[in-house]
């Protein structure tokens, strides 16, 4: 390789050959993949393949140029939108320029700071609700649980609607969705499948039953003004008095539908996981939720739980719920002392970013203290993205921080989790970090915990 190359691993052509002729799915850590190669060839690094190159980024002000002083020189990256497009359509997510800045502006007054202390009410009760069918001994799968809990919760307060039993369809055509989308990503497209399309069809029916779903909950709701997000989308018109079309529409719902409660759901199931194994500060986070004596907890008590702030902090460094965010070039670019050609895909990697010792000092442990008063200034700016950043950081972040503080408190209120013995977890990348296959966890009462108040 040239020297005036940027360093990084050649993906040989013989292993992308024997994965597509393998009968089998062959195992592949792509975060590992990512932390290996940024230890190896250092926070700038490219991926060489036969016919293209894709460059990974896991440096803070690189980062920073990219999203913040040169943002308007990218857009979301092709692959991205290849990989998911077809689930998002033209959304928030994927869409670019004045249209997306119309569609930021239509969708920003759901997630102001009033309208969010509104959602805090629904955000407890519909914890009390969920954990009123635990039972103390049992074994739950808390992925799941979770993944059911942030979308009644989201549904509820940005459409106005019960999802009562679809919770279940919808988040496994979700994960059949987002696990096809990662494979694009990742390019792993084996001969087999070509050529009985197996996944195609299992993507296309989860798609179908998504969009169902979400077609019925627009029909549903109405003209009728309830002052949540879809009356907004729905009253919206454009420039000559027109409304969204059905479309866009869809493509704006289904972006918040899907990102609103996947990201959160991921983001609790690391807490409790985190927790389980660092018992010195689960005492410490049980004894801050126990000063409330039992009381059902508001968005207001949240600025005396401090410490519920920073276990959530740190476990979203740990497992960012977004491992990172693709950008591609308008034009010839320079990065780093490296030419970037137009067009290129472009990943910032949030979780190497977060795993490097020269920024977080012994990275692999579960420190919510990082984020305390005194310490959190000192962490490197753009070091630390959960949510991204610049003018395309995450429109919920706000919404999101508040309710896992407050699903975490009210949890805690009545329940420990705890680990099961020789449960193997290992963090899965499908656009969001979750546990694969699941967390299973044993529920225990607390002895100080309250009748739930549901």
């Amino acid at each position: 390789m040239p020297t005036s190359q940027m360093p990084g691993p050649v993906i040989p052509a013989i292993s992308r050959l024997l994965t597509a002729l393998s009968p089998v799915r062959l195992p592949f850590d792509s975060l590992k993949f990512i932390t290996d190669n940024t230890e190896k060839y250092g926070e700038l690094f490219a991926l060489y393949f036969d016919d293209q190159v894709n460059y990974v980024v896991s440096d803070p002000q690189i980062a920073h140029d990219i999203l913040v002083t040169r943002h308007a020189e990218f857009h979301k990256a092709p692959l991205l939108r290849n990989a998911i497009g077809n689930l998002v359509g033209n959304g928030l997510l994927t869409s670019e320029g004045e249209f997306w800045k119309r569609q930021r502006k239509l969708a920003q007054p759901a997630f102001h700071y009033h309208r969010i202390a509104s959602y805090s009410e629904t955000m407890v009760s519909y914890t009390q609700r969920q954990i009123a069918t635990w039972h103390s001994g049992e074994i739950r799968d808390i992925a799941e649980e979770m993944m059911a809990l942030t979308l009644a919760i989201v549904n509820k307060t940005l459409f106005n609607m019960e999802i009562g039993n679809q919770a279940k369809r919808i988040g496994e055509s979700v994960y059949v969705v987002l696990e096809a989308a990662n494979d694009r990503l990742n390019s792993y497209a084996p001969i087999w499948e070509r050529w009985f399309k197996t996944r195609q069809r299992r993507e296309a029916q989860a798609l179908a039953v998504l969009f169902e779903i979400i077609d019925d909950i627009i029909a549903t709701h109405g003209e009728e003004d309830t002052g949540d997000l879809l009356s907004m989308l729905l009253s919206a018109r454009d420039d000559e008095g027109k409304p969204m079309s059905a479309q866009q529409l869809r493509d704006e719902v289904v972006t918040l539908f899907t990102a609103g409660h996947e990201t959160t759901a991921n983001a609790l199931d690391w807490i409790f996981y985190l927790l389980a194994q660092n018992p010195t500060a689960e005492e410490k986070l049980l004894a801050e939720v126990d000063a409330l004596a039992g009381r059902t907890p508001t968005m207001a008590d949240l600025a005396e739980l401090p410490y519920s702030e920073r276990v959530v902090k740190e476990a979203m460094r740990l497992y960012p719920p977004a491992s990172g965010a693709m950008r591609s070039p308008l034009h010839d670019i320079e990065l780093g002392g490296y030419p970037i050609p137009q067009g290129s895909n472009v990943a910032i990697s949030t979780y190497a970013m977060h795993r490097n010792p020269k920024y977080f000092p012994n990275p692999l442990q579960f420190d919510p203290e990082r984020f305390s008063p005194e310490r959190e200034p000192t962490i490197p700016k753009y070091s630390y993205l959960p949510f991204g950043g610049g003018p395309r950081i995450c429109i919920g972040n706000s919404f999101a921080m508040m309710e896992a503080r407050l699903v975490l408190v009210t949890i805690l209120q009545h329940y420990r989790l705890t680990l099961l013995p020789g449960q193997k977890v290992q963090a899965e990348q499908l656009f969001t970090t979750r546990p694969k296959g699941g967390l299973k966890m044993k529920i225990l009462a607390r002895e100080k915990a309250v009748p739930n108040a549901v």
